[in-house]
Parts: C-alpha cells; structure tokens; sequence
C-alpha cells in the first residue's frame, strides 16, 4: 500500500488504510507526545487523541507538503 492509497483509505474510513498509516507514524508520535508529557500514560493517551484527530481531519490533507509534517502538526496542536 503507497502514500496515496493509505490517504484514500483513510478519507474512506477504511480500518487496513488506518491501521498501516498508524503503524507507520506512531513511533514518532509517541516520541513528540513524550516531549510535550509529564508521563508514558499521558503521552500514550494524547498518543489515541492525536491519531482519532489525524482520522478525523484527514479529508482536509491537500498533499501539500509531506504527511508526516502535517500529521505531526494536528499532533502539536492536539
């Protein structure tokens, strides 16, 4: 599965598209969550809050610039 077909599938609300796009971005998410976090529980709970805003938000990605820049921007603004 590309880029492009995750994304497709994530707008669809497709659960294999979702799964893939956070298997591939959570390790790095977590590691922004565990910066701006007292504590792993917290940052694993903003961790879920995070990629439920990326689901949710993702039909407003445009493909401008990289997916991961602007997942990694919902999460700060999370």
């Amino acid at each position: 599965m590309h880029n492009d077909e995750i994304i497709e599938g994530c707008k669809e609300r497709n659960g294999r598209a979702q799964k893939k796009l956070y298997d591939i971005h959570a390790s790095k998410m977590m590691g922004l969550c565990l910066r701006y976090c007292k504590d792993e529980e917290e940052a694993k709970d903003l961790l879920q809050e995070g990629f439920i805003k990326v689901f949710d938000k993702i039909s407003t990605y445009r493909g401008e610039g990289s997916l991961e820049g602007w997942i990694k921007r919902v999460f700060i603004n999370t």
